[in-house]
C-alpha cells in the first residue's frame, strides 16, 4: 500500500503504516499484579541470599584455612572485609537482576508465569534497559517503597522502575 498523498501545501493527515503492521496483532497483554510480583521478588531474594551465604561461607572457610597455615587469626571486623562483603553482595544482586530481566524473566518469574517486556512492543528489554530498570528499582525503594507500591494502583501494574525503563510485567502461559 503506498503512503497517503499529502494535501496541497501540507502534510498527509494519516501516518504511513508499513504493510507488516497491518498483519500484526496489537500488544494487549494481561499484566502481572502486585501480589504475584511481590511473591516473585521474595523468591528471587531468597535465591540470591542462599547463593550469598554459600559464597560467604566459602570465603570464610578459605580465610580460616589460610589463617591456620600462616598462624594468624582471621577477623571479620576489619573495614576491608566488610567493604568486600558489601561489594560482593551488591554485584551479585545487580548482576542477577540485570541478567535475568534483560533475558526476560528471573527464575521466580518463570515459575510464576511472569515476564518483563517492553511496554509498547512486548519484546524482552535487553541488558541496558534492565540496568535502567534496576536503577529505577533502587529509586522506588529509597522513597519508602512508594515506587513499588505504585504498581498496585496503576492500570498497567507499572511501578516507578517500570515507568522509568518503559517496561511492563506480563502474565505468560
Amino acid at each position: 500500500m503506498p503512503p497517503p498523498k499529502a494535501p496541497p501545501g501540507g502534510y498527509a493527515v494519516e501516518a504511513y503504516q508499513p504493510v507488516w503492521a497491518e498483519h500484526q496483532e496489537p500488544f494487549a497483554p494481561t499484566y502481572g499484579g502486585f501480589w504475584i510480583r511481590l511473591a516473585a521478588a521474595v523468591i528471587d531474594g531468597i535465591l540470591v541470599s542462599v547463593a550469598l551465604v554459600a559464597i560467604f561461607f566459602a570465603i570464610g572457610l578459605i580465610a580460616g584455612i589460610a589463617g591456620m597455615v600462616t598462624g594468624q587469626t582471621p577477623t571479620t571486623s576489619g573495614s576491608n572485609v566488610e567493604l568486600v562483603a558489601n561489594l560482593v553482595y551488591f554485584v551479585l544482586y545487580l548482576g542477577y537482576f540485570i541478567y535475568f530481566w534483560g533475558m526476560g524473566q528471573t527464575p521466580a518469574m518463570r515459575w510464576l508465569g511472569l515476564q518483563v517486556v517492553d511496554a509498547t512492543t512486548g519484546v524482552p528489554i535487553g541488558f541496558g534497559r534492565a540496568g535502567l530498570r534496576y536503577l529505577g528499582y533502587v529509586i522506588s525503594i529509597l522513597v519508602c517503597d512508594i515506587g513499588l507500591i505504585w504498581a498496585a494502583f496503576d492500570p498497567r501494574k507499572q511501578g516507578w522502575h517500570d515507568k522509568i525503563a518503559r517496561t511492563v510485567v506480563i502474565r505468560v502461559t
